[in-house]
């Protein structure tokens, strides 16, 4: 399922305002600041890891927006 897709599972658009790091053992995922752009938690920033390439302005469709990432570091 695509994005443009808009099937009702639940997740909601975030937009990509800042790449903080890589992180996990080996690098493999990269921590990222987005804002969500729908929903309750609308203009909210938040923290998560993602796997794969992602670059500054992307959105992301996430199923779940109410945790966030533990920083980099384990601070």
């Amino acid at each position: 399922m695509s994005a443009e897709d808009g099937g009702d599972d639940g997740s909601q658009p975030a937009e990509v305002i800042e790449i903080v790091g890589k992180t996990g053992m080996h690098g493999e995922a990269m921590q990222v600041k987005c804002r969500i752009q729908e929903g309750g938690n609308q203009g909210r920033i938040i923290t998560r890891n993602v796997l794969g390439p992602v670059k500054q302005g992307d959105v992301l469709q996430l199923r779940e927006t109410q945790r966030d990432a533990d920083a980099i570091g384990g601070q």
